[in-house]
């Protein structure tokens, strides 16, 4: 146990350190949009019961309790890590505002815990900001912050078309609308097509808003198979591995989903979208969990409470394998799982198209150099060793 905590500090440190000293930003910025998988803590800010900011959930993150719904790092930390930004802090302030508090040079997370694509998704548990308001508050940044920081619009332009934009969202809508009839209509006024239609249209209008505000570079992250999900199967009370029609409904918006990517990618001027296809990976780290050195693929690290949030009960010890967990509650994968997706959409083949996010920024016709003015490639392979060891000693634990 004392190794485990000791060396898992020193992971954490070792990534705060990363996240705030790197020499080698391969993008100015990175944008985070999204839910609860990528939220740092926006959700503590606002009024909702659906909140991370107690033990143990951050149990393995350097500096704690921050709003992080894992027992670490999220996706997103990897991804800032690697691209050498500076470590994510909450921007938001309330449903209309922003703390404009941090440099620019850094991860910017507008993700929200029970935040989906459509406004109404996670109402039923407090205020929400669903994808739209989070782009709506990256229009602040772009029309009230940037311009404070950069002399021209020109730079501007420059500085948000070069950074990254991330964006992870979709199971809520699920979660916490579709598949919650008591409390949601949705599923009453569309069938699983329709409605993925629906989300999907939207998902599409909310990225086009994205490049008219500058973004030229997207990473767009599938919904995970969620009818395996602990809290799905503790709702439907199934006795199998995983819920079919529930993975069935997230494989139809997938589908929906990469199809709108294929097409924005034709559509819109000089922009590249990648699309992480976390379905598939998830999926298989379930079934064959020993390949990706995880011991339990099934039960939550955490215990949880009988409140039907799926989060943890505050301040009740976890297990002591956490970085052998796939789960950490019944709703979110571990800091294991996340640093595995986060490690392959970076840098592996298979996950990730067109390209992983190394090779897009590499081939970018915008971005002739890296931001302290090192050629992508010659940087990227330093931040990749640097993930990569986190990751392996991660998985020693």
């Amino acid at each position: 146990m004392e190794e485990n905590t000791f060396v898992s500090l020193f992971l954490s440190l070792v990534l705060l350190q990363l996240c705030i000293k790197s020499q080698s930003q391969l993008v100015p910025a990175l944008h985070i949009f999204g839910d609860s998988a990528v939220d740092v803590g926006n959700s503590i800010y606002l009024n909702t019961s659906f909140r991370a900011d107690f033990a143990p959930y951050g149990i393995d993150f350097v500096v704690g309790q921050t709003g992080r719904f894992s027992n670490g790092v999220s996706i997103t930390d990897v991804l800032g890590t690697a691209l050498g930004v500076d470590l994510a802090y909450p921007l938001v302030n309330g449903t209309n505002t922003i703390n404009f508090l941090y440099n620019k040079n850094q991860a910017f997370n507008y993700a929200y815990g029970t935040a989906g694509i459509l406004p109404e998704t996670g109402e039923a548990t407090g205020e929400t900001l669903s994808l739209g308001q989070q782009v709506g508050l990256f229009k602040q940044t772009v029309e009230i912050y940037l311009p404070q920081q950069f002399k021209s619009s020109q730079e501007i332009s420059q500085y948000i078309s070069n950074s990254l934009f991330v964006v992870f969202t979709g199971s809520n809508d699920y979660i916490h609308n579709y598949l919650q009839p008591s409390q949601y209509n949705s599923s009453r006024q569309y069938n699983d097509e329709k409605f993925a239609d629906l989300l999907v249209t939207e998902y599409g209008n909310q990225l086009s808003e994205l490049h008219t505000l500058g973004a030229r570079r997207m990473v767009v992250f599938e919904i995970p198979p969620l009818g395996c999900y602990p809290i799905v199967l503790e709702r439907i009370k199934s006795n199998t591995r995983c819920v079919e029609n529930v993975n069935n409904m997230v494989t139809i918006f997938n589908d929906k989903l990469g199809a709108k990517v294929k097409e924005l990618s034709s559509t819109l001027k000089d922009t590249t979208i990648i699309l992480a296809k976390t379905y598939g990976l998830v999926y298989d780290m379930i079934n064959n969990s020993s390949t990706y050195g995880l011991e339990e693929a099934a039960k939550p690290c955490c215990v949880v409470g009988k409140d039907g949030s799926g989060l943890c009960v505050p301040e009740k010890t976890p297990c002591e394998k956490r970085n052998t967990t796939l789960f950490w509650d019944q709703a979110h994968i571990s800091e294991a799982a996340n640093t595995i997706i986060a490690v392959k959409a970076f840098n592996g083949s298979g996950l990730s198209t067109p390209a992983n996010i190394v090779d897009a920024i590499k081939s970018a016709k915008s971005t002739p150099t890296a931001h302290n003015g090192t050629s992508p490639s010659s940087v990227s392979y330093l931040n990749i060793l640097l993930v990569l060891a986190f990751f392996v000693v991660l998985s020693y634990l």
